[in-house]
């Protein structure tokens, strides 16, 4: 009896296994996703014009139910008043969906369906070959917060602590990546992980190179300036409206 307690103490004792960090999603057994990846296969040999229900559009673009429903919410951002330029502001991309509304009855508890040639056109516009390109279609957002490596030269004294960068360690495509990389494993360079905003700030070994960095992200800033002066502007005439006429006095 001694040593069943002793047992049960030893067991109540016993540290609950840590869960795995799953970023708040459930995280689906190995059939479930196998389950999910045949269904998927089969919904990508169908045509473009194939209507699809929300759970197997959710299914083929491998999200929720619940997150292409809130995909399907209008944009917190919207356009201001005389921008021509919305391309350049950076929302969320939005799919194209199929939504019969009934008479008396309520728009969101309609059922949505979709084109699998939306979907596929949808998942092309997010698909992206790089942390940094994903950082480009953030926006502002991305540029102030996604980290990427840079090769940069050594640190020298005359540089007073600020970085001299040579161009994007990622880019397999620039024809002098090998030869960079080749220096960063002698020695003869550093790789250092920086914002897009900090990178664009820096010094660059080549001016060309610093303007083709800089560009996209000074075309956002240029977009972001003018939405903030067009919503200043809207306040200001906000406050100078003209006052209601009041009735006018006939005479006689």
């Amino acid at each position: 009896m001694a040593g069943e307690a002793k047992d049960s103490e030893q067991g109540s004792s016993a540290e609950p296994s840590k869960r795995a960090k799953t970023g708040g999603r459930v995280k689906k057994s190995i059939d479930q996703l196998m389950a999910e990846l045949r269904v998927r296969d089969e919904i990508a040999g169908m045509r473009d014009d194939t209507t699809l229900p929300e759970e197997l559009a959710a299914i083929y673009l491998g999200v929720s139910v619940a997150e292409l429903a809130e995909q399907r919410k209008p944009s917190k951002r919207t356009k201001p008043a005389g921008s021509k330029s919305q391309a350049a502001v950076a929302t969320p991309p939005k799919i194209k969906m199929i939504k019969p509304i009934r008479e008396g009855a309520v728009g969101q508890n309609q059922k949505v369906f979709y084109k699998l040639g939306h979907l596929r056109e949808y998942q092309e516009s997010i698909t992206v070959e790089s942390s940094f390109d994903a950082a480009v279609k953030a926006g502002l957002y991305g540029f102030v917060s996604v980290h990427a490596p840079f090769f940069a030269q050594m640190e020298k004294r005359s540089d007073r602590g600020r970085a001299v960068l040579i161009g994007k360690a990622w880019d397999r495509r620039d024809p002098k990546w090998a030869d960079r990389f080749k220096e960063l494993i002698d020695g003869n360079l550093r790789a250092l992980w920086l914002t897009p905003a900090e990178a664009a700030s820096s010094r660059w070994a080549s001016l060309s190179s610093h303007k083709a960095f800089a560009k996209p992200w000074l075309d956002a800033l240029k977009v972001e300036r003018q939405a903030v002066k067009a919503a200043i502007e809207g306040t200001e005439i906000s406050e100078i409206a003209p006052e209601k006429p009041g009735k006018l006095k006939l005479v006689g």
